[in-house]
């Protein structure tokens, strides 16, 4: 599967340097880690103590590392296709020490067997690379084939309507946020500029409830919304 490759190569052209991620990331996303610990507090009240969890985009190793502590009992294939994305999850495993059933594959989704074996799924701030032009609805179906019958399914994604007075209000208050944490206004700019703008592929909140309902998915909820990021649960009909 090449559909994240329409949104750049994180190897190749990476929106920060892989080394400085984990930093930037939490500068210019919001209650970055609370995003991750509301998503395991879902899937808690779902999954059964023996679980297999797919993790959709397991570069950052942020899931596991905040879910396998937790959950002895449940096993983790975590895909990705950036290798130094990766290289990062095996860095924040080792250095947590989880001995646990987990399984990191550079790849896509695609790339697994086309089997439903999961109780849950999670994709967290990846779908938003993907244009919606069948992209991001493919990601979705793909998931949800490897989903057994009721099986959780966490996405959380940038959403909203660009150009909207809505969306032009919260981005501003979003500026603001790596600024308040001490990231020069100049930086700042660029970075949305030159690259949240033009990665991040926003659709309204409508438009991802449809492709989640399309790709399989029912009894969708939101649990979580911050400036422009929102978290959505669902599961296999």
């Amino acid at each position: 599967m090449t559909l994240i490759n329409q949104a750049g190569n994180f190897d190749e052209t990476p929106p920060v340097k892989v080394e400085k991620y984990d930093k930037s990331i939490r500068l210019f996303c919001g209650a970055y880690e609370e995003m991750f610990k509301l998503s395991h507090c879902c899937l808690r009240t779902r999954l059964p103590l023996q679980a297999k969890v797919l993790i959709v985009g397991a570069g950052t190793g942020m899931e596991i590392s905040e879910f396998a502590p937790l959950n002895p009992g449940w096993s983790f294939c975590g895909v990705d296709p950036s290798a130094d994305m990766l290289a990062l999850a095996k860095k924040k495993i080792f250095e947590k020490n989880l001995t646990g059933e987990i399984e990191l594959r550079k790849g896509y989704v695609d790339d697994l067997e086309e089997e439903a074996v999961f109780d849950g799924a999670t994709c967290i701030l990846v779908m938003h690379f993907l244009k919606d032009d069948g992209a991001k609805l493919a990601l979705l179906e793909s998931i949800c084939k490897r989903l057994k019958h009721g099986a959780s399914f966490v996405l959380m994604d940038g959403f909203g309507e660009p150009g909207s007075m809505e969306f032009e209000e919260i981005k501003s208050a979003w500026k603001h946020y790596p600024i308040i944490h001490g990231v020069s206004n100049e930086t700042v700019e660029n970075a949305f500029n030159e690259r949240i703008m033009k990665m991040i592929q926003f659709v309204p909140e409508s438009r991802i409830l449809e492709l989640l309902r399309t790709a399989g998915f029912t009894r969708v909820f939101k649990y979580y919304s911050g400036f422009l990021y929102g978290g959505w649960m669902g599961y296999k009909a």
